[in-house]
């Protein structure tokens, strides 16, 4: 077995590669290629290929503050040409998750506008404006990275398992049903 002078197997770091990579959003296989990188800020854009399918997507990935979640993307990053406009009428005094219900007033609590349906799955199957009020919630920090693990699970076509995560944190799953029904989901 080969060792670097880091005393790292090749082995090692080659497994180490294999658990970092990205699915493909089209058919979910691990097996992708970095086709080309792109770093701006904090950011780093990568096109990639699958192995699998041939698929080729973009990824954004950045850091991301919650534990839990995966650290990738699939999707170019969307024009966001008038959000502020549709974003204000969204922002309440509390988070709207049932159990969460913490004041945005205190010191450090910081209010995040959330799409309810991911708008990168909107904007993929081209099934309308993801910035509708109905689709769009104010929630803390917290409950945002709670939330980030269930769109990814939708966007992967499992439904169940984003209706899961949203009951265990006590969203209300009334509402995530009826913007659902307004896409088409």
């Amino acid at each position: 077995m080969l060792r670097s002078s880091f005393g790292w197997s090749a082995e090692t770091t080659t497994r180490r590669k294999e658990e970092r990579t990205m699915r493909c959003p089209y058919c979910g296989d691990r097996r992708t290629e970095v086709l080309k990188t792109v770093y701006r800020g904090h950011n780093s854009y990568r096109h990639r290929r699958c192995l699998y399918c041939g698929s080729r997507f973009s990824t954004q990935e950045r850091p991301v503050r919650w534990s839990r979640v995966e650290r990738k993307w699939p999707g170019p990053r969307p024009l966001r040409k008038g959000w502020g406009n549709r974003r204000t009428p969204a922002l309440r005094g509390k988070c709207e998750v049932e159990t969460c219900g913490v004041e945005f007033k205190l010191a450090g609590i910081r209010r995040h506008v959330d799409h309810i349906v991911p708008a990168r799955l909107i904007r993929r199957l081209t099934a309308g404006n993801p910035d509708l009020r109905e689709n769009l919630q104010c929630i803390c920090g917290t409950c945002h990275g709670y939330k980030l693990q269930a769109d990814h699970k939708l966007c992967l076509a499992d439904k169940l398992g984003y209706l899961e995560i949203l009951r265990t944190h006590h969203f209300d799953l009334g509402r995530v049903e009826r913007a659902l029904a307004l896409y088409g989901l």
